[in-house]
């Protein structure tokens, strides 16, 4: 028993790496979630825009503004009420996460009420690098008290815990400012 021991080990520990090779490049899995947004914009009809809406009130119901930048797609819901979000001001966010391969609803994680998380997810704004580099820009667009946003996030300006794959997000998302 104790010579078969070594082999059983050494024949467990070679399986476990086998299985985990990936013969799929970071670079694929790039080029797949570009995909993935593609056929979600298609298939919910979005429109993307390439300049902000100078008025935060005028959005047309489909109409995403792309920042080319870093990718992410954002669509102001509800705009708000109050004063403008400032550097160092505690964001209070509540969300909807979910995968943008259909069924939505399947892969959705709520924490959009107290029923679904009893503590909503707080950030500094503008100083906290903790927080999805999305959700803080998605806040510098939606600027007040209240105000609501669809945004779509690739995986690289999302949380740090990344997906592997890389993995698209669609966020429902709503904040409330503290000064």
């Amino acid at each position: 028993m104790k010579k078969i021991f070594p082999f059983l080990f050494l024949f467990f520990a070679l399986a476990i790496t086998l299985s985990s090779c990936n013969d799929i490049t970071y670079a694929t899995e790039l080029k797949n979630e570009k995909i993935l947004i593609q056929e979600f914009i298609k298939r919910n009809k979005i429109n993307v825009i390439t300049e902000l809406p100078a008025d935060s009130t005028i959005w047309n119901e489909n109409d995403y503004y792309y920042n080319e930048d870093d990718g992410l797609y954002f669509h102001l819901i509800n705009p708000g009420v109050g004063a403008e979000v400032e550097t160092n001001d505690v964001v209070v966010i509540r969300f909807k996460q979910y995968t943008l391969a259909p069924p939505l609803e399947a892969d959705t994680v709520n924490n959009w009420t107290t029923i679904d998380s009893q503590l909503p997810t707080t950030f500094v704004y503008g100083n906290d690098t903790e927080i999805s580099t999305a959700f803080q820009e998605a806040a510098s667009y939606m600027k007040r008290n209240d105000s609501e946003a669809k945004i779509i996030v690739p995986s690289k300006i999302n949380f740090e815990t990344f997906w592997d794959p890389a993995t698209p997000m669609g966020y429902d998302i709503k904040i409330r400012i503290q000064k």
